[in-house]
This record gives C-alpha cells, sequence and structure tokens, in this order.
C-alpha cells in the first residue's frame, strides 16, 4: 500500500533551484530561437547537485559522455554508409558501439554519464534523419553545456540548504 510521509512535502532549495534553472533554460532557448529547451533543461536538472562543486563535477560529465556518445553515433553512420549494410550495421555495430561507450565512459571517469550517453548514441543513432545526424550530435553536445552552466550559475548565485555547524 501507498505510505505518504508527510515530512517530506516540502520544497527545499535543490528542488527550487532546479525549477529555475529549467525555466532559465526555457527563457534562453526562447530568446535566441534555440528550438526546444528539452535537453537543456535535461541537463540542469541533471546537473544541479548540493554545491556549485558536485554540480561542475556531475555536469562536466555528462558532457563528457555525451560528446563520447555524439563521436560514437557519427561514426558508426559513417561506417553504415560506407559498407552500404543495414540491418547487420544497426544490430552488431550498436552492440559493439554501446561496449566501446560504457568502456571509454569508465576509463574517463565518465560512469555517471553511461545512461545519458547511451541514451544520446540512440536517438542520434536510430531517431535523427540521417542529414541531421551529425548536426544534432553537436547540438545535444552543446545543449548539455548550456544546461550544465545554467546549473551551475544558479548553484552558485542563490543560496544553498541551511546546512547544521558541525561540533567542534
Amino acid at each position: 500500500m501507498l505510505h505518504l510521509d508527510k515530512e517530506k512535502f516540502r520544497v527545499g532549495m535543490r528542488t527550487t533551484k532546479s525549477g529555475i534553472a529549467v525555466g532559465l533554460c526555457v527563457l534562453l532557448f526562447k530568446l535566441l530561437d534555440r528550438g526546444s529547451p528539452m535537453l537543456a533543461g535535461l541537463a540542469a536538472v541533471f546537473a544541479l547537485r548540493e554545491d556549485c562543486k558536485q554540480s561542475f563535477h556531475h555536469g562536466i560529465r555528462r558532457v563528457g559522455g555525451n560528446t563520447v556518445a555524439g563521436i560514437l553515433g557519427v561514426t558508426l553512420i559513417a561506417v553504415k554508409d560506407l559498407l552500404g549494410l543495414d540491418f547487420s550495421v544497426d544490430l552488431f555495430g550498436t552492440i559493439i558501439a554501446i561496449i566501446i561507450l560504457i568502456t571509454v565512459c569508465n576509463i574517463l571517469d565518465l560512469s555517471t554519464a553511461i545512461v545519458g550517453a547511451t541514451a544520446t548514441f540512440l536517438v542520434v543513432f536510430y531517431n535523427i534523419e540521417d542529414t541531421e545526424k551529425v548536426a544534432y550530435a553537436v547540438q545535444r553536445v552543446l545543449d548539455t553545456v548550456i544546461g550544465t552552466s545554467i546549473a551551475i550559475g544558479v548553484n552558485h548565485l542563490l543560496p544553498g540548504t541551511d546546512q547544521t555547524p558541525s561540533e567542534n
């Protein structure tokens, strides 16, 4: 049965900062006529952590993971076009690319970005028109940079959560 914890019905600073960061992404994208702010908003929420240091730590890893994924996606598309193969590259290329993606993310200390990077790879490779794949991969990384930067800025400019002073 569902149990509601009344003590958890509160809006904390991290929640407020997340909402503000996403709102700023929406505003910036509207002002720049940049299209959908969805990916930047997601990046902002993923990057916004307890403090600026943690936000930067997670944000830079997300950017790195999406960069690796974009490069792998575009590379696999080039291999597919070069070989003129469809299903075999879709099947075996995807298996190999995901293994490479996870391995590279682990080697580069980007393990916290593996899920997002995998999503980026799959979207680039399977859901974007062939003529738009490279541009989409670049834009996805750029949107991640924008959202992450906004999250770090919001985290820096707005006060943090109340912390209990440590006892000496």
